[in-house]
C-alpha cells in the first residue's frame, strides 16, 4: 500500500511539472565567503555564475536546481609577538615574533537542490523563498603562505640590558593546489542554502545564504598563533559559510 502511494504521488509530481513550462536562467553573482570556528582567517570578496532550472510544480511551488561554478576565498594577514622568561638564567628574556600572510581560494562545482515558494504582487512582479541543500565539489584553486619567525634574547638585570641581543631571522614562502591530497583540503562539501529573490517580468535579482555540513579539514588550529606558542593545541573542523548577492535572466525552455 505504502509502495503504491509512493508511486502514485512521483507520477502526480512528474505529472504536474511535465504540463508546466520549465524555466531556465543565466545568474551571476558576488559575496563574502569564509570559514566558521578559526580565529585567524577573514572572509574574503568570492563570486559565481551558473545555469538554473526551475520546474514549476503550481503557481506558487516549484523545484529549483541547476549548476554553478563559485569561488571561495579568506585570509588573513597578522602578528603576534610573546616574551618568555627563562627561569634557569636569572634576568634572561627570549622574544618571538611571528607573522604570516596567507590566502585560500577554492574553486568549486554546486548543485543546488531548493524547494521555492512565490509571493506575487502582481501579474508582473513578486518575491521567491527558497531553500535546500546543495552538494559542492571542489575542482581546483591554489593557496598560498608567507611566514616569518624572528627571535631574539638579552639580559635585563634593574632595567638595563647587559651585551648586545642575540638575534635571528627565519622566513620562508609556499604555495599548493588547494585540494591537493598532501595538507590540502576535502574536495566534497554539502550544506544548506537559502535565498531570496525578486522577480520582476523575466529578470531577478537577490541574496543567498550558506552554511556547510562537512568540515573542510579535520586538522585545523583554532588560534594559529596560540598553537605555535604552544598556548592552546585545540584543532578544529571548520565549515564553508557564505553570503552573496546576485542578478539573472530567465526564460522558458523551447522559446
Amino acid at each position: 500500500m505504502k509502495r503504491q502511494l509512493l508511486i502514485a504521488l512521483l507520477l502526480g509530481l512528474s505529472t504536474s511539472i511535465c504540463y508546466s513550462q520549465v524555466k531556465i536562467n543565466v545568474q551571476a553573482g558576488t559575496g563574502l565567503t569564509g570559514i566558521t570556528k578559526n580565529e585567524n582567517y577573514n572572509a574574503n570578496f568570492g563570486y559565481r555564475f551558473g545555469l538554473g532550472v526551475e520546474f514549476p510544480i503550481n503557481r506558487t511551488w516549484s523545484l529549483l536546481t541547476g549548476l554553478q561554478f563559485l569561488n571561495r576565498s579568506y585570509s588573513f594577514d597578522e602578528g603576534a609577538t610573546q616574551i618568555l622568561h627563562v627561569p634557569s638564567v636569572t634576568g634572561l628574556e627570549k622574544l618571538y615574533h611571528c607573522s604570516f600572510n596567507s590566502k585560500i581560494n577554492a574553486l568549486y562545482l554546486q548543485i543546488p537542490l531548493k524547494m521555492a515558494f512565490y509571493l506575487p504582487f502582481d501579474s508582473q512582479c513578486g518575491l521567491q523563498f527558497s531553500a535546500g541543500p546543495y552538494i559542492a565539489y571542489g575542482i581546483g584553486g591554489k593557496s598560498s603562505l608567507n611566514w616569518l619567525l624572528a627571535t631574539s634574547e638579552s639580559i635585563n638585570t634593574d632595567d638595563l640590558t647587559e651585551g648586545s641581543p642575540n638575534t635571528s631571522l627565519e622566513q620562508g614562502k609556499e604555495s599548493h593546489k588547494t585540494f591537493s591530497k598532501d595538507g590540502g583540503l576535502k574536495r566534497l562539501d554539502i550544506g544548506l542554502s537559502l535565498g531570496v529573490d525578486f522577480k520582476y517580468k523575466r529578470f531577478f535579482a537577490g541574496i543567498g545564504a550558506e552554511y556547510g555540513f562537512l568540515p573542510i579539514d579535520k586538522e585545523f588550529p583554532k588560534d594559529l598563533f596560540r598553537y605555535i606558542f604552544q598556548e592552546d593545541q585545540k584543532l578544529v573542523s571548520p565549515r564553508n559559510i557564505g553570503v552573496e548577492l546576485h542578478v539573472g535572466f530567465c526564460f522558458y525552455a523551447g522559446k
